[in-house]
């Protein structure tokens, strides 16, 4: 076999051994072949998102002034959504639960953004990092913690379970608007909440939006009334990570260079 081709092959085999490595990392650390859908189920006031007052203060006023006139509905909801006054940066720590017959597990993971750029990283029981994955511009990186070699390709080309990518308040300006069903400004927890349902072929996504901070407070899905997966979120952070949080193993400047 000529040189070229035996090393495309081996290129081709090294990624296909790093999503295998990945998925089953996943899997296993979740017990649970997640499905990526689910119905809502409100959390409880000692599931209240964490906030940061003073830094949200100014965002609640914002929008409080652009839904005060707006009734809410599946019609002007991504519009209403996507108008919300929010940081451009922030952290947030995330519990994503896996449910499956008989039982449930738990994920906890940290997200950063900026800059239009996610990072999401998956802890163990102890809260070390086990994995890392980053998504900007189309294209996302996953890696396992401590490896000097990442796998990329475009975010459209696997699933989030694949990807153990965690929505944001942009999937929910970017659902086709023939799926969502109900939207309505509800509250919860004290806050003032937008509340999203969208369903396709028998599954069910809810989504909360924050109109304090503008950025998700929690996702629940299902699989023809099953619950599969709840995600809730708490704010830590406003600040602006930093640029090593988004550099690639083996790399000494960031993901926003390449792109």
């Amino acid at each position: 076999m000529p040189n070229k081709q035996k090393s495309a092959l081996i290129g081709a085999l090294c990624a296909f051994a790093m999503i295998v490595t990945l998925g089953l990392s996943f899997i296993l650390s979740s017990n649970l072949f997640q499905d990526g859908k689910s119905t809502l189920v409100l959390p409880s006031d000692t599931e209240q998102q964490g906030m940061i007052d003073e830094q949200t203060e100014d965002f609640a006023q914002q929008n409080e002034s652009k839904i005060a006139q707006i009734t809410v509905d599946p019609s002007n909801v991504q519009a209403v959504i996507a108008s919300l006054s929010r940081p451009s940066s922030y952290s947030c720590s995330v519990t994503n639960t896996l449910y499956w017959d008989g039982g449930a597990g738990t994920l906890q993971c940290r997200q950063y953004a900026r800059d239009g750029a996610y990072r999401v990283e998956t802890l163990n029981g102890d809260g070390v990092i086990t994995q890392v994955q980053l998504q900007y511009d189309g294209k996302i990186y996953a890696w396992d913690a401590g490896s000097s070699t990442y796998y990329s390709g475009q975010a459209g080309s696997f699933s989030p379970g694949e990807a153990a990518m965690l929505p944001t308040y942009e999937t929910v300006c970017e659902l086709p608007a023939d799926q969502i069903q109900e939207a309505e400004l509800t509250e919860l927890s004290g806050q003032p909440m937008i509340r999203v349902t969208a369903v396709q072929d028998g599954r069910t996504a809810e989504y909360i939006v924050s109109t304090v901070t503008g950025l998700l407070y929690s996702a629940s899905f299902s699989q023809e009334g099953t619950r599969t997966q709840f995600i809730q979120t708490s704010v830590l952070s406003l600040e602006r990570p930093a640029d090593n949080l988004f550099t690639l193993p083996g790399q000494n400047h960031t993901i926003f260079v390449d792109a």
